[in-house]
């Protein structure tokens, strides 16, 4: 028996932008495209009536209610549809306000087609995507549980509060972090390298994602 095509919704006020990634994803791999919105309101003005999706992707900038608004309707709904965020914005503050208000993964609007299927595959099956996370042999459906396990065991308690700092919607510096830890600047920042090193990290943005997957950090 064939597996049921992943359901995914396009939101976009371009059409030609859409029609060209639904002919796109379509080819990529098992994926139907199930809705078509040009912005943030017309897709909350009919989720509530589609039966199931696996995917979201959406655009950051457009009209009526841009990307951020809409994740924050959906939240203020309890939709939790995975969103993939395409965007032109690569500031790190910004990307990392993003995956606190919801997004499961971004990619900018130059990517090739190649990172697309990744990154849609990499949502769908493991439930985040980030170019920086790249422990897939961990994330399997058969051993998720027992490799989240051996993940976490590698992460100290300090560490995982390092972690939590980084996360926090304060936004502190690693130099707030090391006042709020009581520790010195170089000790936070040992922490950073040993979890940049053990889990092949190389951003703030990474951090944040990484305590996410792994439910160190969680949304309100």
């Amino acid at each position: 028996m064939s597996q049921q095509p992943a359901s995914i919704i396009l939101v976009d006020d371009h059409p030609v932008v859409r029609n060209g990634l639904k002919v796109l994803i379509e080819r990529m791999g098992n994926y139907v495209i199930t809705g078509e919105y040009d912005n943030g309101q017309e897709l909350l003005d009919h989720i509530d009536i589609k039966p199931h999706v696996d995917l979201i992707i959406m655009d950051l900038t457009m009209p009526v209610m841009d990307g951020r608004e809409t994740l924050i309707a959906l939240q203020q709904k309890g939709i939790t549809y995975p969103v993939l965020l395409l965007t032109l914005e690569t500031n790190e503050k910004d990307i990392i306000d993003l995956f606190r208000k919801g997004i499961k993964g971004y990619l900018p609007k130059s990517s090739k087609a190649n990172i697309l299927k990744i990154a849609i595959d990499d949502i769908i099956n493991t439930g985040y995507y980030h170019n920086e996370m790249l422990t897939k042999a961990l994330t399997s459906n058969s051993t998720a549980k027992t490799a989240t396990e051996k993940v976490l065991e590698q992460v100290t308690d300090r560490e995982k509060e390092f972690l939590l700092q980084v996360c926090a919607p304060e936004e502190p510096t690693y130099e707030q972090i090391a006042d709020n830890m009581g520790v010195s600047r170089r000790t936070v920042d040992g922490y950073r390298e040993s979890l940049f090193d053990k889990f092949d990290i190389r951003s703030k943005t990474g951090l944040v994602l990484f305590a996410l997957k792994y439910g160190i950090y969680t949304l309100n």
